[in-house]
């Protein structure tokens, strides 16, 4: 799973989101100076308050789910306080970005036939969208040719 901080808890690094999670937004929060706890997305149940020293990392299960975790290193030894927003995002393979990027761009350019949305931003929106499908494109391409060449290596039967 990939994510994305939308907020931070200083002395803290992310490293590592499971599987377990599901895409949505979840809260890692300072419990106390030395503790925190995960609640995953869609959870309702907050996890165990996890001690965590300078220079270690832990595993921070949620509450309701144990494969929904992450794993967090602490970089000071300041106290901890806060909490932290995570963005989780399910990882999707090439071919299925360029899906949702060509849909994008659908959706764009029905907004300008439609004249809603204002010209400037659907142009400057398409923009963005096309550049980003040419390099979502050149990854897909990138992956077939190392899935050509390594199907044509099984076929020889050099594995």
């Amino acid at each position: 799973m990939q994510h994305e901080m939308l907020s931070s808890i200083a002395g803290l690094t992310v490293s590592f989101v499971s599987a377990g999670n599901a895409a949505g937004q979840g809260t890692l929060r300072a419990v106390t100076a030395d503790t925190i706890a995960w609640t995953a997305p869609g959870s309702e149940t907050e996890g165990a308050a996890i001690s965590i020293a300078n220079d270690e990392t832990q595993i921070v299960p949620d509450g309701d789910d144990a494969t929904a975790y992450l794993v967090v290193a602490r970089t000071s030894a300041s106290d901890l306080s806060g909490s932290a927003a995570l963005l989780i995002i399910a990882a999707l393979t090439n071919s299925e970005r360029l899906a949702e990027v060509d849909a994008a761009i659908s959706e764009c350019l029905k907004a300008q036939a439609a004249g809603s949305g204002g010209d400037s931003v659907t142009l400057a929106s398409l923009d963005a969208l096309r550049r980003y499908r040419q390099q979502v494109y050149a990854a897909y391409l990138r992956e077939q040719n190392t899935s050509a060449r390594h199907g044509r290596a099984d076929m020889r039967g050099n594995f």
